[in-house]
């Protein structure tokens, strides 16, 4: 089983720590090659996984990431930046997402099954 890791967060106006510019992130997705389980801290760019119902806002999400889905296809990625999604698990095709960040509100592991 193979892990890929990704560090940083993408651009914002909250100008945090940490944050890259969409291209150096997706050079970082591209390097990590093909994996098992690509573990990020943006999610994917789809509305369901990127929406914060508490902050009743779209946080940004990663079209790398949603590439790298489609052409690599590994079996999860893992991410957190969303505190209170909309959706904490989505599949896409053979590949499952999941916020794991979310699960720590709600005091539950998440444990990959394989």
């Amino acid at each position: 089983m193979r892990f890929g890791f990704v560090g940083g967060g993408l651009r914002t106006p909250m100008r945090t720590p940490y944050e890259i510019d969409d291209e150096t992130y997706a050079a970082k997705v591209t390097a990590v090659g093909a994996v098992d389980v690509l573990c990020c801290h943006i999610p994917p760019h789809l509305p369901e996984l990127v929406y914060d119902t508490v902050a009743r806002r779209y946080e940004r999400g990663s079209v790398a990431v949603l590439e790298a889905i489609h052409e690599m296809k590994p079996r999860y990625v893992l991410f957190g930046h969303v505190h209170q999604p909309y959706r904490d698990v989505l599949d896409i095709g053979r590949t499952r997402c999941v916020n794991v960040g979310h699960f720590n509100a709600q005091g539950t592991p998440f444990v990959l099954e394989w």
